[in-house]
């Protein structure tokens, strides 16, 4: 009899054949999932159970390793994944949750290895088989397994060529940038020095400054920090990282904080415009990804806890039982195990630099233009398996800007390949913008494509550009301008693209844009940047657009979303239509940018998608002036038959709109 506690680690049910699978009209799952056991319970179990005994031990175990008592948890959760049917490739990952009593969750994962010494008895299905990570992210054995993971006939001490094509690895040696921190290899004195146009292998950091105050250079400092900076005015994480570059065998390393003046505005210009090429040219990025301050440092102990035996029926068995490993490298990641991904400027430190080494809270992890490799093996899959991969943005990003194609003279060539992926290059870069708008900060520049760059959008792909939508329009447009109306940079809200890419394949650079039509066309665009940096701050940016431009009046419905989202509509004539609209932020707020309802707007056409009829116009208010007639954007219609519920469209009422823009005079507005 099955042990009801925990299935005697069975799956739920018998295991199909093919046959039998192909006979079903739908499949049936052999998942088991307990919750909310009781630990009382649970212990009651073991007790009785000898499979029940084995999760506990390797409960109690893992949990005393991460300084946590037996008697803490209040409640265990399991969540065991097992195979269908004979055959079936998918994750069974065993999950245990433990409730414990301040409120927070600790969860465990189990596994064995693939070793002979490591036996698992046949009575049991479908446990994982994962790697061991080092016990600590600073050991010996950490750099080991990293190592062990670079292709067969390469050195793994040259990381730069872990990637694949070492045609985008920065080279060893490299022009300095302005100033650099020498780690003292030889003397052990640590000081702040002058590039000078000097030549050599260099380290990045990137990491969180947290909410306490991190050395830095000033004015002020500047003359000590060139004499000397004491190892006791260092962050725990300056002082690891600058033991990393000795140990890597490289004599400088660059650190935002110390080698850009923080209060001499011209410096810090001139700096941040160099960002790119200084993330790029360095022989390897360290990234503190565990820590949300400078006192975190790198390092982290990884232990896990061992159990084995013999089962009753005579079977050895060895299982590994340690904290649940977070895979998911995707910026979007709320974990609270990596601050660092949250932070958006890091967000352009990582996809710029060819090879980023993450100090991570469970383990040592890795990532190129290529691939990405961690010590358990499991990186860039949900699961022990590759039948779910994550996101990997920083793969996408390589491959739009970084390959080359074949030209007909038998070379290969980036701008080759630039020119014919165009369409792939700019959908990769409103995929960006989609990452980089969740964490609400300006986005690094894409110098690859040889368009003119307009405050986060491009010329050469300007209509699809402009096809930004947010669904998230709670906050107020900024008080302070920052770009135009036109412009995703001018809110700060995640934003959304149609067509942005989510999973990536070797593939999707084949896809061609959907068949539409283009009613808009761009008569005139221009953006003048505030500083030395042409993708950085805005001065002043202008766009003519001529189409269809159809009168209606902005309508705001009372109450809430299921979204907790306000409801705004436009009437067109008298009608009595009313679509929904997209507000690019939050219309009531009093201010110079307040919208109230009843207000005459306009829908200024863009597209229409032949194969799903979508229609898309922009939404502008007209901006009283002295001189000219202006708009600004204030947000989006999108007319989709997909998802006629959430826009309040039936058919009939969505042709009724569509005749109206069908009708609408051609005119031609500048938009602000």
């Amino acid at each position: 009899m099955l042990c009801p506690t925990c299935n005697s680690l069975q799956g739920v049910g018998p295991l199909l054949t093919e046959d039998e699978v192909r006979r079903l009209a739908s499949l049936p799952t052999r998942n088991f999932k307990n919750e909310d056991i009781p630990l009382p319970n649970f212990v009651q179990s073991a007790k009785i159970c000898y499979c029940c005994n084995i999760l506990l031990k390797g409960i109690a175990g893992c949990l005393q390793q991460h300084q946590f008592q037996l008697s803490q948890a209040v409640k265990v959760n399991f969540n065991f994944l097992y195979t269908t049917w004979v055959g079936e490739v998918k994750d069974c990952d065993k999950i245990i949750t433990c409730e414990l009593n301040d409120g927070s969750n600790f969860s465990i994962e189990f596994f064995t290895l693939e070793d002979d010494d490591c036996p698992c008895p046949d009575a049991w299905d479908d446990v994982p088989t994962s790697m061991r990570t080092s016990r600590e992210t600073n050991s010996e054995e950490a750099f080991e397994k990293a190592g062990n993971e670079v292709p067969d006939g390469e050195d793994p001490e040259e990381w730069k060529s872990y990637c694949a094509a070492s045609r985008q690895a920065s080279p060893s040696f490299a022009k300095l940038p302005t100033r650099v921190v020498n780690v003292g290899r030889h003397n052990g004195k640590i000081q702040l020095v002058e590039g000078n146009g000097k030549v050599d292998k260099y380290l990045c950091l990137s990491h969180c400054w947290g909410a306490q105050q991190i050395i830095t250079t000033t004015r002020l400092t500047l003359a000590e920090r060139m004499h000397e900076i004491r190892r006791e005015d260092l962050s725990k994480t300056f002082t690891d990282a600058i033991w990393m570059t000795r140990r890597f065998g490289i004599h400088y390393i660059w650190i935002d904080s110390l080698c850009i003046i923080q209060d001499d505005s011209a410096d810090w210009e001139r700096e941040s415009a160099q960002m790119a090429s200084i993330y790029h040219n360095a022989y390897l990025t360290i990234a503190a990804t565990k820590s949300s301050s400078g006192d975190g440092g790198l390092f982290t102990k990884t232990p896990d806890f061992e159990v084995s035996g013999t089962t009753p029926e005579g079977e050895d068995y060895y299982l590994v039982f340690r904290e649940k490993i977070d895979h998911d490298l995707s910026v979007d990641n709320n974990s609270l195990q990596f601050p660092l991904m949250t932070r958006a400027w890091v967000y352009q430190e990582r996809m710029l630099s060819p090879r980023v080494l993450h100090f991570g809270y469970y383990e040592l992890f890795f990532e190129c233009s290529s691939d990405a490799c961690c010590e358990c093996g499991s990186i860039g899959f949900l699961g022990y398996t590759d039948s779910i991969p994550l996101p990997n943005p920083r793969k996408m990003y390589s491959s739009a800007l970084e390959s080359v194609t074949l030209t007909r003279d038998g070379n290969w060539s980036n701008s080759a390949w630039v020119k014919r992926a165009r369409y792939f290059i700019a959908r990769m870069w409103r995929s960006l913008v989609m990452i980089y708008t969740g964490l609400r900060l300006t986005i690094a520049s894409d110098q690859k494509r040889k368009s003119s760059y307009l405050a986060g959008l491009f010329e050469d792909s300007l209509i699809d550009d402009l096809l930004w939508i947010t669904f998230s329009c709670k906050r107020p447009r900024l008080p302070e301008w920052r770009a135009p109306s036109w412009s995703w940079a001018s809110i700060e809200t995640h934003i959304n693209y149609r067509d942005g890419l989510v999973y990536y394949d070797d593939e999707v650079f084949r896809e061609t844009p959907d068949e539409r039509i283009e009613f808009a066309s761009i008569e005139h665009c221009g953006c003048t940047p505030a500083g030395l940096d042409n993708f950085g701050q805005v001065k002043s940016a202008s766009l003519r657009v001529t189409s269809q431009i159809l009168p209606v009046t902005l309508l705001h419905k009372p109450g809430l979303d299921n979204h907790q989202r306000p409801k705004y509509f436009v009437r067109i004539g008298d009608r009595h239509v009313t679509p929904r609209i997209w507000p690019d932020y939050d219309l009531s707020q009093a201010g110079p940018y307040q919208v109230l309802s009843g207000t005459e707007v306009y829908c200024l056409r863009m597209i229409r998608q032949v194969e799903d009829e979508t229609d898309m116009s922009l939404i502008l208010r007209l901006v009283p002036t002295e001189s000219v007639r202006m708009f600004e954007r204030i947000g989006i219609l999108q007319l989709d038959p997909r998802t006629a519920q959430i826009d309040c469209l039936q058919s009939e009422t969505r042709r009724l709109v569509i005749s109206a823009l069908d009708e609408a005079d051609v005119g031609t507005v500048d938009i602000m």
